[in-house]
């Protein structure tokens, strides 16, 4: 209940921002443009709106500052030594009258008394998807800006390297996702998964650094069943380093493993005489489960999701889930229950695996019991954060909520600490 007061709240908040949007603010009515702008808040530091004024005056009008969707950049103003002379330049992403619906990029260098504007260039698009700074080459660190259309159907990554007071393109590329990182185990690579002007094909590419550009290495084509791709995931398992494509199908989402052998990137099979792609699959409703590496130890795992588990109180809430990976000789899996409701995954011992049944006494509280003998084995409880946990032990802090779990004297003391340690919060 308490959670559903917070999630009402938060939706009366939005709405009455919203409606805002369309009337009366101080200082006059509010221009549609900057409903991005309110909704994420910027609080921009003294130095960012020094540039922001210096470029204005270069421009002679007012810009707008275009914000990224996502990235490890939040911030439409980027303060970095983008150059490797040992001060900061600021690298701006914005739209202004006279420049038309793409985004623009200025480069400014910094002066005693103030920011001028080095260099600028026209983006790709009408929107920024992602943005992050990375050292591709020697010397100095990269902007790579994820441009996209209004829906984000449509991306083009764009890598830019300054130097000598000029922006240089050093790769320029549609793509669908990408990942920059050690993903050979031998410097630094560029992978990007998109879809290409034939129906229903994708492909993964590799780059790599050849003097100040990134060129093309290899091309691979993806499983046909994958209709986008939505991200990129490093793997590795001892020394051998891996990628997962992840994406949607027809049906549901999907996974594929690569792996690095012969200085290529080579999807997985299922056995030697490669009849088939290996693909870990989930339904659309739980694309939240993502590659992840549990153990923190580089080893990503990809989730796989059978039918849901029905109960009388919810007939698509909890799903059976192995998380699997493909590289090691015996491919590894941890096996459990994901709750839809309060999106946390709950690893169980391999031996459960089909001799369980789940029964929920109410939203926040379900039980796990021996199929066979109906014993109880575990219990389940959502409480809130200043609730006693009584005869439970507390497992995981949630959102709101915190997991709390009770233990049988049918359950072994080696199963209650994989349990309680295996818990894996998604939000």
């Amino acid at each position: 209940m308490r959670r559903r007061c917070f999630r009402l709240l938060a939706a009366l908040a939005c709405c009455a921002l919203l409606c805002a949007c369309e009337g009366f603010v101080p200082g006059g009515l509010l221009p549609s443009g900057n409903v991005e702008d309110l909704l994420r808040a910027p609080r921009q530091s003294e130095q960012q709106n020094a540039v922001q004024t210096a470029l204005n005056l270069y421009l002679g009008e007012s810009l707008q500052l275009k914000y990224p969707r996502g990235g490890s950049e939040p911030d439409p103003v980027i303060l970095a030594d983008l150059d490797g002379d040992g001060a900061k330049e600021a690298a701006v992403l914005y739209t202004a009258p006279s420049k038309g619906q793409n985004v623009h990029l200025a480069v400014l260098e910094p002066e005693r008394d103030g920011w001028s504007v080095a260099y600028e260039v026209m983006g790709l698009s009408s929107e920024v998807a992602e943005v992050e700074l990375v050292q591709l080459f020697e010397g100095s660190v990269q902007l790579c800006v994820g441009y996209a259309n209004a829906n984000l159907t449509d991306k083009y990554l764009e890598i830019y390297d300054y130097r000598d007071v000029t922006i240089y393109s050093a790769c320029r590329q549609p793509y669908d996702a990408y990942r920059i990182g050690a993903l050979t185990g031998e410097g630094l690579q560029l992978a990007i998964a998109c879809t290409t002007t034939e129906p229903g094909a994708s492909i993964l590419q590799l780059f790599a650094a050849d003097g100040r550009t990134m060129a093309l290495r290899q091309t691979a084509a993806l499983d046909a069943r994958i209709e986008h791709s939505t991200g990129i995931y490093p793997t590795q398992c001892g020394a051998v380093h891996g990628l997962i494509v992840d994406g949607a199908t027809a049906l549901s989402t999907a996974s594929q493993f690569f792996r690095w052998e012969g200085e290529l990137f080579r999807p997985c099979v299922e056995d030697s005489e490669e009849r088939a792609t290996v693909l870990s699959q989930r339904p659309r409703a739980l694309a939240v489960l993502t590659p992840r590496d549990l153990a923190g130890t580089g080893e990503t795992l990809a989730a796989e999701a059978g039918a849901s588990i029905p109960t009388i109180r919810a007939a698509r809430r909890f799903y059976p889930v192995d998380w699997v990976d493909s590289l090691s000789e015996k491919p590894l899996r941890r096996y459990g229950i994901y709750d839809t409701q309060y999106h946390y995954f709950l690893r169980l011992p391999e031996v459960w695996r089909g001799r369980i049944s789940l029964s929920a006494q109410s939203d926040t509280d379900w039980q796990i019991r021996d199929a066979e003998d109906g014993r109880l084995l575990c219990r389940v409880r959502i409480a809130d954060r200043s609730a006693a946990d009584g005869m439970y032990l507390e497992a995981a802090q949630l959102v709101e909520e915190k997991l709390l779990l009770y233990f049988s004297e049918a359950c072994p003391s080696a199963y209650i600490r994989l349990i309680q340690n295996g818990v894996l919060v998604l939000e």
